[in-house]
């Protein structure tokens, strides 16, 4: 599993920039400046619903330790195309909730294939006094490991990003790919 971390910690940064950007506060807003933390984040694929939770909190003086206060959470709604927080509903376009749904169905897709490694006993058991880690090693009948796989779906979309970069000619991605701002 080693070789994939690059892959998932692309892919946080990739959703945590979403999220951030999801949170924007509309002109003329006093934005809220206490520390935030994202906490979790759950793909129900059943639900098709995208959900998390930030945390608001503050900085400890001495230790500089996080301390969350209180805890908020939000809802995507891939079908309906539609972002909910504190009970209130806004939408945003199918096209992107089609782009969404392509990257969490890639996690799904490595989450039920780790489980099947895992089931098929690949792997070292790791022994507290060897921290060396587990090496990976594809499923059996498998030409291509998983996290390859992903990388290649990363590179399609980033293809797909830049292409929607071109054609607005500078002008904003996220609109062009169909964000409401």
């Amino acid at each position: 599993m080693r070789a994939s971390t690059g892959v998932v910690r692309s892919i946080g940064l990739l959703l945590i920039g979403l999220l951030a950007w999801a949170q924007q506060q509309p002109p003329g807003s006093k934005a809220d400046r206490s520390p935030r933390r994202l906490e979790s984040v759950t793909w129900n694929s059943v639900k098709r619903e995208l959900s998390w939770v930030i945390s608001k909190g503050e900085r400890d003086r001495q230790s500089g330790a996080y301390k969350p206060l209180t805890m908020q959470t939000y809802v995507i709604n891939m079908d309906k195309a539609t972002m909910t927080f504190n009970g209130e509903t806004r939408g945003f376009s199918k096209q992107e909730a089609i782009n969404v749904t392509a990257l969490l169905d890639i996690i799904a897709k490595y989450a039920i294939e780790s489980t099947l490694w895992w089931d098929q006993g690949h792997g070292q058991p790791v022994d507290e006094k060897d921290k060396s880690g587990v090496t990976r090693v594809s499923t059996p009948g498998s030409t291509t490991a998983p996290w390859e796989e992903i990388l290649r779906r990363l590179e399609a979309l980033e293809r797909r990003l830049e292409k929607l970069e071109r054609q607005t000619a500078g002008g904003s991605v996220f609109h062009a790919a169909g964000f409401s701002q």
